[in-house]
Formats: structure tokens, C-alpha cells, sequence
């Protein structure tokens, strides 16, 4: 069994004794916590030694909500992330086509608007694409840009219903402009030629090493069921470990519950976690629903994906299957509604011991704050969007922004905290997204930049946020989230320690190492 003995660094535990100068691991196992002296005593005569120098160890990161298969398949296809114009954005598309074999659908995403300033067109898309099908999903995932060629396929023209929980937004003649919103979008995917089992696999294995590189061990992937299969499939081979919490779709529950799959079922490397379910849209796609209207829409107040009823109901199969919900709630309105989803359910949740979680809760309102704490619900929130919707948030929502993204306020009130990225909406790097919730700002940007400071968390609750918290929020708080002895040896070396470099420097900070399990999967080189 192989051992090793790392010391000479400054060692966070995130729990008892606090932080420490040696850990020694045995195995996948942390054996013991304390200072150099103390660690010797207990190493094996073949124990490897390691000198961190001053570096620093954190317990592995989690990404406690990244779409995992989405973001793996989205390094194949076209990506727009970042594409600051319209015009950049076609002339991707239109070397995407010219690569395109016949009969090929072009398909990809990342596209904003609100770095476009509008809804792009299917008119626009034609000019680039002729006759080959082109679906392109908004950087939120909650609008999809085609081309008429697509509506063509789809049968979708001025006259098509629009579905429950979504929108077909047309131009000043009624006809489709090409975009879809939210439960709209199925009208087009559902004739998207499906990835395979091996493509899909394929794509997940290759993801995994930037994981490693970005310190990240554990991925919590509200994603299809069948990631459960991929995971195993990945672990079985043995190459690539990742820990995987699966939280399957709402759709997915009775298949579940006819099975008697319960949360939890599987090991320490797959498993399932919360149902993952939707209340509203996004602040991207101004579909986030509100309690009054958007800024620059009168009367208009987002969209409800799923009713008041319906969810209510969701939440109690859930519950009664032996599960938690995850809801994706963004506008104040669509958060207040799954906090009463949750209320109805509060008796059986605690009784069984089920803990559920809002994902973004992106603006509260104030009352609400300490509902998330009185009903145990976990905040599972993204610092990235901090930075990537500030300027959005204004345009949309006004004086309200202030209250958006309150990671402050919802600490100050006792509320636990998960850290994660919405990947691929955002980059998946947590040291991005430590930096993110300290600073409120991007790295290089001046203090006079700090969107509403007031709600800011310290380097110390960032981290736990990533790490022990997030461990809690999937069930795995007995094995995951801390480096004491009897947990999982899984850790990241950086270069700095983040409680010591200055707020505005920890995006400067490197992953150097990452472990899993007691093995060494990524920067062997950089430990000597």
C-alpha cells in the first residue's frame, strides 16, 4: 500500500487541529494531521516523502453544479464563449459550416447577449449556413439561436403554440426569429441527432485531466441519468479518476423510485444526489421569473418553467422517494416559490433527514435571506456569474441588483454556502471563482470595481464553500470535504496559500498538484 508523507507546507485541514505543517497519507486515506515530528512517528519504513516548501494543501475542490456532460461535449463543438460581436460569432459559425460533412448539423453554444446587445436572428445565421442545420445555445443554456433550416425541420412557423414554460420570441410580422427560450427549446433539440454513449464517454474522459489541472476532484453534475453509466464506465478503467455526485432530472424520478434508487445509491466515486428541477429561466434570457417587471419590458415578468402546484408536487415525490430536490431558481419570485415548494415538504424532509438546495438564487428577497437557513436549504450559487452578470443584472433588474448574488448576506445568516461553476456557462476554475467571491470583480480589476462589496465572503468561507461545505451539500461530509484521518486523501498543492496572498493577487494563484483518492493524477512533477 503505498504511502506518503507530505510536509514542510502549510496544511488546511478545514477541520480539526486546523492547519497544519505534515499530513500522512496511507493508501486513499488520510492517516494523520499534525506537524513533521509527529507524522514520522507514524510513517512506514517505504513511506515517500515529500517537502511542500512553503506551499500550500487544501482538501480537493468540488464544483458543486457544472453540467458535466455539457460542458465536456461543448470542448468539441463550436464555442462562442467570449465572442465579443455578432459579426466575430458568424464567422465562426461559417468556418464551422465549411468543415461540416454533408447531411452534418453544425451545433454548439456560448453565445451572449448581453455582449450582443440583442437576440441574434435566423436570418443572420442563414446568411452563414445555407442549407446545413445550425443550433447554437445561448452561454446560459436557456435560449437556442437556429437557422430557418431548422425551423423548417422542426415545423415550427408563426403559427405554432408556444409550450408551457418556454417562449418562441417572432419578429414584427409574427414569424419565429430563430430563438427559442426555456421548455421551447425541445421543439429543436428533439430533432438534433443524438450523441452516442461512446462520444459521450469519449468527451468526459478527455474533460477530466482539466479538472485535475484547475485542483477540482469532485464534480456535482445535474446531468441525464445515463452520466451514472459514464461515471462507472470511467471508473472502471481505472485511468481517470473523478468523483461524481449525479443529480438526475425530475424526468428521471419514476424509473428512480419504481427501482427503489435511493439518494446516495452507488460508492464514493458515483452516486446519486438531489433531483435537480426547474422554477424559472435565466437573467441571459430575461426568462428569470420576478415579483415585478424587467427594467426594460413593461409587464413582463420572466417566464414560470413549472407551476406553484406542479412543484410543490415535485418536491413531495421527491421526498417521498428518498430524495432531495435541487431547484434552479434565479429571479426573486421564482426563489420564493421553491422556498414554499420546500416549506410544504419541511416535516417529512427533516424526519428523513433529506436536505434539498436552491441552485443560483440569483436575487432574494430580503424576507427570504432566512427562510434558506430555518428550512436547512443549501445555497448552491456560482461566483463566476458575479462578475459575468453584474453589468447585466443593472440593465434588468435596476435597484434591485442590489440584492443579487448575496453570498454575504446569506453567510451572515447562517445559511450554508456550496460553491460552483454552471460550467459550461462559466469556466469551472475555482480559483477563479474564490476570486470572484472575495473581490466581486475580475482579477486585475481595481477595488473601485467591486460590485455591491457589501456582499463579499472571505478567502476562508470561499474555500469551505468549495470544499467542506459542498462535501455536506452531496451527502459526503463523512468522507469528502476535510483532510482528517479516516477521509479521502483528496487534495490541491498551490503555489500560494490563499489566506496569505493580498484579495486582489488570488487569481495570480496556481494549481500545482491535485490528488484523488491518494494518487497523485495531476503536477506529480511540481512535488520534487
Amino acid at each position: 500500500m503505498t504511502s506518503y508523507l507530505f510536509y514542510g507546507g502549510r496544511i488546511h485541514t478545514m477541520g480539526r487541529p486546523g492547519v497544519v505543517d505534515a499530513m500522512l497519507v496511507v493508501g486513499d486515506k488520510v492517516r494523520a494531521v499534525g506537524t513533521e515530528g509527529e507524522m514520522r512517528a507514524f510513517a512506514l519504513s517505504d513511506t515517500r516523502e515529500v517537502d511542500l516548501k512553503g506551499k500550500a494543501v487544501y482538501p480537493g475542490f468540488h464544483d458543486s453544479h457544472i453540467h458535466f456532460m455539457q460542458y465536456a461535449m461543448s470542448l468539441r463543438r463550436v464555442n462562442l464563449h467570449g465572442v465579443d460581436s455578432l459579426e466575430k460569432g458568424l464567422e465562426v459559425v461559417r468556418e464551422a459550416v465549411k468543415k461540416a460533412g454533408p447531411g452534418s448539423w453544425v451545433v454548439g453554444g456560448g453565445w451572449d447577449k448581453s455582449l450582443w446587445l440583442r437576440f441574434p436572428t435566423r436570418r443572420e445565421l442563414d446568411s452563414v449556413s445555407g442549407d446545413t442545420p445550425v443550433v447554437l445555445s445561448s452561454k446560459d443554456g436557456h435560449s437556442v439561436w437556429v437557422n430557418s433550416r431548422v425551423l423548417s425541420i422542426a415545423g415550427i412557423t408563426s403559427e405554432t403554440a408556444t409550450p408551457a414554460g418556454g417562449a418562441i420570441l417572432k419578429d414584427e410580422r409574427g414569424e419565429p426569429t430563430g430563438i427559442l427560450q426555456d421548455a421551447a427549446q425541445d421543439l429543436v433539440w428533439r430533432f438534433v441527432p443524438e450523441d452516442t454513449f461512446e462520444e459521450l464517454l469519449e468527451a468526459c474522459t478527455e474533460a477530466i485531466p482539466r479538472l485535475w489541472s484547475m485542483g477540482i476532484t469532485c464534480v456535482h453534475a445535474p446531468d441525464g441519468i445515463e452520466l451514472f453509466k459514464i461515471g462507472r464506465k470511467i471508473r472502471e478503467k481505472g485511468e481517470y479518476p473523478l468523483r461524481i455526485a449525479v443529480m438526475p432530472p425530475v424526468s428521471a424520478l419514476s424509473v428512480l423510485s419504481a427501482l427503489d434508487i435511493r439518494q446516495g445509491f452507488g460508492d464514493d466515486w458515483v452516486w446519486t444526489a438531489q433531483i435537480k428541477m426547474f422554477k424559472d429561466g435565466s437573467l441571459g434570457s430575461s426568462t428569470a421569473l420576478l415579483f415585478e417587471p424587467y427594467e426594460h419590458l413593461p409587464g413582463y415578468y420572466g417566464v414560470e418553467v413549472t407551476s406553484d402546484r406542479d412543484l410543490e408536487r415535485d418536491v413531495r415525490r421527491c421526498v417521498e422517494a428518498g430524495y432531495g430536490a435541487a431547484i434552479h431558481a434565479i429571479g426573486d419570485r421564482a426563489v420564493a416559490r421553491a422556498l414554499d415548494a420546500i416549506e410544504a415538504n419541511f416535516a417529512e424532509s427533516r424526519r428523513k433527514g433529506i436536505r434539498h438546495r436552491i441552485e443560483h438564487a440569483q436575487m432574494v428577497r430580503e424576507q427570504d435571506i432566512p427562510r434558506f437557513k430555518e428550512l436547512d436549504v443549501i445555497a448552491s450559487v456560482q461566483p463566476a456569474h458575479v462578475v459575468a452578470d453584474r453589468y447585466m443584472a443593472d440593465r434588468e433588474w435596476g435597484k434591485r441588483s442590489e440584492r443579487a448574488y448575496s453570498f454575504g448576506q446569506l453567510k451572515r445568516s447562517g445559511v450554508l454556502l456550496a460553491f460552483g461553476s454552471d460550467a459550461p456557462v462559466e469556466t469551472p476554475d475555482p480559483i477563479f471563482g474564490i476570486h470572484c467571491a472575495v473581490n466581486r470583480n475580475l482579477p486585475g480589476e481595481g477595488p473601485e470595481t467591486q460590485w455591491h462589496p457589501s456582499e463579499k465572503v472571505t478567502v476562508e468561507d470561499a474555500v469551505r464553500a468549495y470544499t467542506k461545505n459542498a462535501a455536506y451539500a452531496v451527502g459526503r461530509e463523512q468522507v469528502l470535504g476535510e483532510l482528517v484521518p479516516g477521509k479521502c486523501a483528496d487534495f490541491v498543492v498551490l503555489s500560494v496559500d490563499l489566506t496569505e496572498v493580498p484579495p486582489d493577487r488570488i487569481g495570480e494563484v496556481r494549481v500545482l498538484a491535485t490528488s484523488i483518492g491518494g494518487e497523485v493524477v495531476y503536477g506529480m512533477e511540481n512535488l520534487g
